[in-house]
Formats: structure tokens, C-alpha cells, sequence
């Protein structure tokens, strides 16, 4: 038997009472000596065993209803039958935390969600110790970034408190609980104890149900599997386990659900692909408000944590605004750009962090295949045209050299931003492998095929056996005779991708699609890469692709099957020389191939930090962000060597925190030690921050709960559960009738003996 209010059990001790003044009353009356008394003493004699036993009873009977009444209200209860049987043997106790950074929401300077979590926490352990003869096992599950058991079937409280002590905030991640109820429903199948009670704590926001709940209607999804839902059915199907669902999120007491308000930085970016010293560059910080009412915002943006600037916008409510700094870099390097908004109640997604390479120039090298004859013929002439002046605002340094000089191996494509085959006749093993390393170190290559390129030397070194970074085999020349009426035109596919991003007004897209083109390269009909994407194609029966783009290890790939080639060059086979047409078009793919085809530095709470670098680095500390709150510590992993000489750093896999992650290294360089400094940006995930909670009806619903708490489940169990009894209420029953028999047998008796 146990008791809801074991404190109240102390009132039994009121049966005293009528025990004290029952003897008090025999105190009362004192021995006279009495000639009459005599006949009486005869007559009382004979009834004396009755009224003796009259006397007791009574006095059992009033002792009886205190010691009733404070059982009654102290609420016994008797667990199941197996439990009695059993001996009570040992629980295990598996307590599960929503550890996404919703749960961090504080409204009206109340507790946050977590809090509210980690305080009930600390009652059950409270219990829990104070249990005589602790016999139970506790395992304490972190529901965030990745499910992470902090204590595992662990019988030591000691233990397990040190572990909750240490839980002080949610992570920055957006986790959903089917993943780490899995893990649990798998520990407790494999640990296979008899009984087992299981704690879920969460604020019930929609996005931490995940593919259980459909946003639109709240219903299960019935083709899915592994679901939040799943998982409970699992839990309450297994003999032996309870399953308590706790709410303490912000509409817990109402149990409605309901939309909580929020204001979030979704994006911080750089309108250009590249960042360009002393060239202004727009930075842009998106802002979304989730909320009801307009906002009015103040966005700071840092730069390496120097002065802020400061940017005033206002958002309606459900929109998004932006607020634009203009900046201009006078340092190269990796620069670390941090916006923010003042803290609402939510402020793990106030933040949004970014790190943008600097460069001095976009370096182009240029294999020009007309690089021996008439300057003004050559194929530097039309791509100059980017760069006029190299004295005003310069973006490009552009080195050409001609195909004896790039087939011998005097330049080093990885040196590099961009590569660029201009009408290159052939390739051999050397450039090849250059041109390869150069893709591995996330560097550009842009091939123009024209009169000179042999289809075949290309297709044996680029394609190879389809593994190689050309994504399709090449045909010989087609088309007719040039500057013929027999011409053909292009059909942009993709007008949205990056590459073409200075075409996305109308007029320059029916520009480039009105250039007639004469002659190209034929592509086989075999399937393409997956990876590559056909940017624009002529409209020739075959309609031959004609501008391809694809990402290749780290680096980016464009293939043109018409090269440029300059005015005064009269068998030129298009017209896309025109400056209209030939300036964005450049502009547009060098800025896109400078940049790799994915930034490691650029990613989301929760990822694995990693890059590659140009040599094996050494003595690597890492510095995390201040809401990790933990010290610089060497880097665990060991680099990896990766062909060409470079080398991947080891894995940063812990990443629960948003902010910047800064590595500290040495490059060992064949000319001596470089100390280098690498920065990650980690961000929350802006979904997270739609404050969407669901009702406890839609929720047990969708997840085939039987009830949702807001609090401890020991009062709802003692009242609801089956397997337990609640004496409170006989025990009440039992005091009423015992007052009611009392009464009526005081009154037979003084009947009696009046």
C-alpha cells in the first residue's frame, strides 16, 4: 500500500483523543461509603459485563472514525495484483526530453518550456529518492540535435541527478521525438525489464511530432513508418509499460494548442556569388514574422565582431522583410558576418551567421586555342570584355596562356578560381590530372568547344569511362556553312539557374535567345549524368544541348558546344560576341564556377564540420560558439590525405549549438609552418521557429495517445489507472458509517440506562 499524502497518515494519531477522555471521565468518580448502596451494588453487579462491553465499544468506535478519516485523506492506493506478488521489484524509469530550440520559448518572462520540463524532472528524482529500499533504474534520454542517452538503465540517483544538473538549456537543433522514441523502444526491448514507466516531455509544437502529424489537417499518415506514432503503439502494446505524455509548453493549461508569436532571422546572404576586395557588396538579412501584429525590427550586422551597423525595418505579420547593408571589404580572407535582431521570446533563431571568402580577384586562367595568330582573332579579346579596366573596380585578373604552355604543365589550374578551355585542341594526361585536382580543391573549369577541339581527346580524358567530369560523349562538328541563312537559335531550359543570373529580366533572355548559331558539337544520345543540368539547348532536329552545367567532386563544370570567338574572326560560328549578350553571360558563369559547388562552411545545426585543404594540417584546436558554452579542446579526428597533395580535415560531428566554430591550425607547407584560421557557420533551422502547437484532443488523435498531462501523471494514475486501486473513497464511506453506528449505539444505551 502506498499513499498520495503521506504526510497526512500522522492525523491517526487523533484517535487519542477519545481514549484521553475516556479516562479522564473514569478519573471523575470517587468512593462513598452508602447504607442504600448496597441493594444497588447487588442489582449493578449483575449487569456489569454488559455495560463493561457497551463501554469499549463505544470507545472503539470513536477511536476508530479519526484514524478512518486521516487514512481517507492521506489516499491510499494498492498497486496491481503482479506488483503485490512481485514484491514490488524494480522499475525502470526511461524519461524523455524535447531538446529542440522551441522548447526554449519564454513567454512574459515565464519559465521557458524546457524549464518547466527540467523542473518536473527534478520532482520525479526528488521521489525517487525518497523511495525506502531504492531498488529502481532511471535512463534519462536528451531528445535533441541527435538522441543522446545521458543516463542508460542507471541505478546510482547520484548519477543521474549529476547528469539532469548539467541539462541547463535545449539544444539549437529541431529534432523530432519519433527518432529518439525509436531508440528508446529499441533500448526497452532489448533491456526487456518487467516494468517499465516512460516519460515524454515536450511543448507538443507540430514540428517536433514530425511525419506523424500532417500540418494540414492533424492526421496520421497512414504510408509512413517509424513515426512518433508508431513508436507509441509499440510502448502500449508491451506488457508491463506505462506511457506518460507530458505537455509544458506554453498552452499546456488550456490544453487548445494554439500559435505562439515569433519574429526570426531566416537568411543572411551576399547578393553577389563573390566577395571581391573594395567592391561594394550588398549583404542581405531575411526576416520573417510569424507573428499577429506588424513588427518593428532592429537588425544589427556584425563583421567580425567589430562596430555593428544598424538597419530599422518593419515586417508586416506573416511576411517577410529585408533589411540591406552595404559593405565593402578591405581585408581578404574567410570574414565572419553575424546578424541579429533584439531578443523576443525565442532567441535561439534571433541569430544568423555566415562566413564569405574575400578574395583579391576572381583569378581566371585562360588556355586561349587562337593564342598564336592575329591578337585581335584571339579568343583573350572577347573575354577581356569583362574586365575593360582593370584599374576601376576590378573583379577579374585574367592570365592567358596558349596551348604549348598549359599542355606542358607551366601553369597549375588549382593556382586558380577558374580554368578556361578556349577552343583547346587536345588534352593530355598531365593537364587532365590538373584540371582533376583543381575540381577536387572546389575550383572551376569552362570548356568552349569550337573549330579547333578533337571530340575524341576530349572524351577519353574528360569522360572517360563516364566517371570523369564531361557528363555526356562528344559527336563530331554539325551545323552548316557559317554565316549561311541556315542558322539556328538556343532555348534557355533553366532561365532561374545561378549561371544565369544576369539574365533574369526578359529583354536579355530573348536577346540571347534570338543569337544565331551556325556550328557545334554534337552530344551522343546516351543518358547524361544525373548531376548535370542543360541550361539551354539549340533547336536543331536533335536539339543538341548547348550549354551544360554539373558539380564535380568540389568543384563546378560548364561546357559550351559554340565557343565565343571575336568579330574580326570571319568563320566564327555564332554571334554571341555581341556585348549584350557575351558580358552577362561571362559575368554570370565566372562568378558562379569561382564558387565551390557546396560551402562547407555555410550549414545547419547538427552537421558534420569539415573541408579540404591545400596542405596536412596540424596542432587543430577548436573554438565554438558562446551558447555551447564550452572551451577551446583539441579536434578529436585525424586529417585525411586526398589526391593532388590536399588534405581533409577531421570531422567536427558535435555541432548542437548555432554560432561560429573556429579552427585553429597549422598548414604544413614544403616552405615551413602557416598558421591558418578556419571559421564554420551554424545555423538553427528556420522551420523550427513556427510556434504551432497542437491540441491535446488533435494530438492523442494523431498519435494514439490515451490522455496528455500537464504535470506529474502520480495523481491521474492513483485515480485512473486500472491496475491501481484508490482506497481514499472507502475509506471516507467506512468513517461515515462507523460516526452513524456510534451515534445510534450511544443512543441505545443511554435509553437503556435512563
Amino acid at each position: 500500500m502506498q499513499f498520495l499524502n503521506p504526510a497526512l497518515v500522522a492525523g491517526t494519531l487523533l484517535f487519542a483523543v477519545p481514549l484521553v477522555i475516556h479516562l479522564l471521565n473514569r478519573q471523575r468518580h470517587k468512593t462513598r461509603p452508602w447504607a442504600a448502596m448496597e441493594f444497588l451494588l447487588r442489582a449493578y453487579q449483575k449487569q456489569r459485563n454488559r455495560l463493561r462491553n457497551e463501554n469499549l465499544l463505544l470507545l472503539l468506535l470513536r477511536c476508530l472514525v479519526p484514524i478512518l478519516l486521516a487514512l481517507a485523506i492521506a489516499r491510499p492506493f494498492l498497486q496491481q495484483a503482479a506488483g503485490l506478488l512481485a514484491g514490488a521489484g524494480t522499475v525502470h524509469h526511461v524519461v524523455v526530453i524535447d531538446g529542440s530550440y522551441s522548447m526554449g520559448l519564454r513567454q512574459d518572462g515565464s519559465n521557458s518550456s524546457f524549464e518547466r520540463a527540467r523542473a518536473l524532472v527534478g520532482r520525479l528524482l526528488d521521489r525517487w529518492e525518497q523511495k525506502p529500499n531504492q531498488t529502481d533504474k532511471v535512463t534519462l534520454v536528451m531528445a535533441g540535435v541527435r538522441p543522446r542517452f545521458l543516463v542508460r538503465g542507471d541505478l546510482n540517483l547520484a548519477s543521474v541527478r549529476g547528469q539532469w544538473s548539467q541539462l541547463q538549456k535545449p539544444e539549437d537543433g529541431a529534432a523530432e521525438l519519433g527518432d529518439a522514441l525509436q531508440q528508446v523502444v529499441e533500448a526497452i526491448e532489448e533491456a526487456n525489464d518487467p516494468d517499465v514507466r516512460v516519460y515524454v516531455l515536450t511543448d507538443m509544437q507540430v514540428r517536433s511530432l514530425g511525419k506523424a502529424v500532417q500540418a494540414s489537417d492533424q492526421l496520421p499518415t497512414a504510408e509512413l513508418t517509424d513515426t512518433a506514432r508508431d513508436m507509441v503503439e509499440r510502448l502500449t502494446k508491451r506488457a508491463g509499460t506505462e506511457l506518460h505524455w507530458i505537455d509544458t509548453g506554453p498552452f499546456a493549461a488550456s490544453r487548445l494548442g494554439g500559435v505562439a508569436d515569433n519574429v526570426q532571422i531566416t537568411e543572411l546572404r551576399i547578393a553577389q556569388p563573390a566577395a571581391v576586395l573594395r567592391t561594394p557588396i550588398d549583404v542581405v538579412a531575411t526576416v520573417k514574422n510569424r507573428g499577429q501584429a506588424a513588427a518593428n525590427c532592429e537588425v544589427t550586422l556584425e563583421i567580425d565582431g567589430g562596430e555593428p551597423m544598424r538597419k530599422l525595418i518593419v515586417v508586416p505579420p506573416g511576411g517577410e522583410g529585408e533589411a540591406d547593408f552595404q559593405v565593402v571589404f578591405r581585408e581578404g580572407g574567410r570574414r565572419r558576418l553575424r546578424a541579429s535582431l533584439q531578443g523576443d521570446s525565442l532567441l535561439a533563431d534571433d541569430e544568423r551567421f555566415v562566413t564569405v571568402e574575400v578574395r583579391d580577384r576572381i583569378r581566371v586562367l585562360l588556355v586561349d586555342g587562337e593564342a598564336g595568330g592575329d591578337p585581335l582573332q584571339a579568343y583573350r579579346y572577347v573575354w577581356q570584355m569583362i574586365d575593360p579596366d582593370p584599374t576601376t573596380l576590378p573583379t577579374f585578373a585574367i592570365e592567358a596562356v596558349d596551348i604549348v604552355t598549359f599542355l606542358g604543365g607551366q601553369c597549375t589550374p588549382k593556382d586558380y578560381d577558374v580554368t578556361v578551355l578556349a577552343d583547346v585542341e587536345r588534352l593530355n594526361e598531365r593537364t587532365t590530372q590538373g584540371l582533376l585536382e583543381a575540381l577536387q580543391a572546389g575550383r572551376g573549369l569552362f570548356v568552349a568547344l569550337g573549330e579547333r577541339a578533337d571530340a575524341s581527346s576530349y572524351n577519353l580524358h574528360l569522360h572517360g569511362a563516364g566517371d570523369g567530369p564531361q557528363p555526356f560523349r562528344l559527336l563530331q562538328k554539325q551545323g552548316g556553312a557559317v554565316g549561311s541563312s541556315d542558322s539556328r537559335t538556343a532555348t534557355l531550359l533553366a532561365p532561374e539557374h545561378p549561371l544565369l543570373r544576369e539574365y533574369q529580366e526578359e529583354v536579355y533572355r530573348e536577346v540571347l535567345q534570338a543569337v544565331p548559331f551556325w556550328r557545334w558539337h554534337g552530344v551522343a544520345p546516351d543518358p547524361m549524368a544525373t548531376d548535370a543540368v542543360v541550361l539551354a539547348r539549340l533547336t536543331d532536329p536533335d536539339r543538341t544541348p548547348l550549354l551544360v552545367a554539373r558539380p564535380f567532386a568540389e568543384g563546378k563544370v560548364v561546357f559550351l558546344m559554340s565557343t565565343f570567338a571575336s568579330e574580326f574572326k570571319a568563320d566564327r560560328w555564332n554571334r554571341l560576341n555581341d556585348p549584350m549578350v557575351a558580358l552577362p553571360l561571362l559575368y554570370g558563369a565566372l562568378q558562379w564556377l569561382a564558387l565551390p559547388s557546396v560551402d562547407p562552411f555555410l550549414t545547419e545545426v547538427g552537421a558534420e564540420l569539415s573541408c579540404s585543404l591545400p596542405a596536412r594540417p596540424d596542432t587543430i584546436e577548436v573554438l565554438r560558439p558562446e551558447r555551447d558554452g564550452r572551451p577551446k579542446a583539441p579536434l578529436a579526428e585525424d586529417p585525411a590525405p586526398l589526391p593532388g597533395g590536399r588534405y581533409r580535415l577531421g570531422p567536427l560531428p558535435d555541432t548542437a549549438f548555432a554560432g561560429f566554430y573556429v579552427f585553429d591550425l597549422v598548414l604544413d607547407r614544403p616552405t615551413g609552418k602557416e598558421a591558418m584560421v578556419v571559421p564554420f557557420a551554424v545555423n538553427v533551422a528556420p522551420d523550427e521557429g513556427d510556434l504551432r502547437f497542437l491540441a491535446h484532443d488533435e494530438a492523442k488523435k494523431s498519435l494514439g495517445l490515451a490522455r496528455i498531462l500537464d504535470g506529474l501523471p502520480e495523481v491521474a494514475e492513483a485515480a485512473d489507472d486500472p491496475d491501481r486501486s484508490d482506497l481514499g473513497p472507502t475509506l471516507l464511506l467506512l468513517t461515515l458509517l462507523f460516526v452513524l453506528s456510534e451515534a445510534a449505539l450511544a443512543r441505545y444505551v443511554s435509553v437503556r440506562r435512563s
